[in-house]
């Protein structure tokens, strides 16, 4: 018992180590890479005519303010679920998780393990809307080069910005043609068109989206052809889109090795069990083997997001 104990504290704390040093050589890129892009505001903003800090500035500084946790998941469950409310939805994680709990602890006779089943079946509802919300981001992010082509054609042929998001909502596909619907809608109003459009590019929370807002902003002050600007959006965003998919292509062989090293274990001891119940069954019914199995879970879930945040490169 005393050895079994040692073995598993032995490796919580490898594996405690070893995260605390990646998050310490991630922390360290991460402050470098942001005091190059605080030197590049900075430099820009000083330069900038009044017209940037007056329009582009406010923006910036708007969506700051908006990225803490629950309004940031507030956008994220508006975007994959719209008909869903942040009440509803942690009423929905709490029965989940009280319904795991329940039925765990009753089959396993463990409160512990009950617990432990709990936390991880309320973190489900959280992956299913963050995997919806980045699905819905990545079609938006898809579309919006078609869309900007559409809108600079229709500005070409005369139509203001407010008729272009009109035709663009009946002739593009969803989710960006709903967008452009509701900023329609909310201009018919009588709001500014300037106010629909940031609420849109905080709602959908997306890089280009936000560039092609603030493009929009500037040359509604500072005049110049519109239609020109939003083809050369257009251009920047399938470039980017293109590089975007050739790191994608680099970084599989990373993603699938990370696939594969999460699935071994799983699959090991299903075959261990096959071949040896009596061996194998150690593991799920002695104490000691639950704690195993529980400091191989959290070391899994460690393992995967290290791998995850090694192969993610931010476009």
């Amino acid at each position: 018992m005393g050895q079994t104990t040692f073995l598993i504290l032995l490796a919580a704390a490898a594996a405690i180590g070893g995260w605390a040093l990646m998050q310490l050589v991630l922390g360290t890129m991460a402050v470098g890479k942001r005091r190059i892009q605080e030197r590049l505001v900075s430099s820009k903003s000083d330069e900038a005519s009044p017209t940037y800090r007056s329009v582009v500035k406010p923006f910036t500084e708007q969506r700051k303010r908006d990225s803490q946790f629950l309004p940031r998941f507030a956008r994220k469950l508006a975007r994959a679920h719209p008909d869903l409310s942040m009440k509803g939805f942690f009423l929905i994680v709490g029965m989940i998780a009280l319904g795991a709990f329940a039925a765990t602890a009753f089959v396993s006779g463990s409160l512990v393990i009950g617990s432990l089943s709990a936390v991880t079946a309320a973190g489900v509802p959280f992956l299913v809307v963050n995997s919806r919300s980045a699905k819905m981001q990545r079609i938006v992010d898809d579309q919006l080069p078609d869309a900007l082509d559409f809108l600079a054609r229709i500005l070409k042929a005369g139509h203001s910005l407010a008729t272009a998001f009109q035709m663009s909502s009946e002739e593009l596909p969803d989710p960006l043609a709903s967008e452009f619907r509701r900023c329609y809608d909310q201009h018919s109003l009588g709001q500014p068109l300037e106010d629909v459009m940031k609420a849109m590019a905080t709602r959908v929370d997306v890089p280009d989206i936000a560039f092609f807002v603030t493009a929009v902003m500037v040359q509604r002050q500072t005049g110049g052809d519109l239609a020109e600007v939003l083809k050369n959006i257009a251009g920047m965003v399938r470039a980017r889109i293109r590089l975007q998919q050739h790191v994608r292509a680099i970084t599989a062989e990373g993603r699938l090795v990370g696939s594969i090293l999460l699935a071994l274990p799983f699959v090991f001891y299903f075959i261990l069990y096959l071949l040896n119940p009596d061996y194998a069954s150690v593991l799920i019914t002695t104490t000691e083997g639950r704690w195993v199995m529980l400091g191989a879970a959290v070391m899994q879930v460690l393992g995967v997001i290290s791998i995850k945040k090694i192969v993610s490169v931010k476009m």
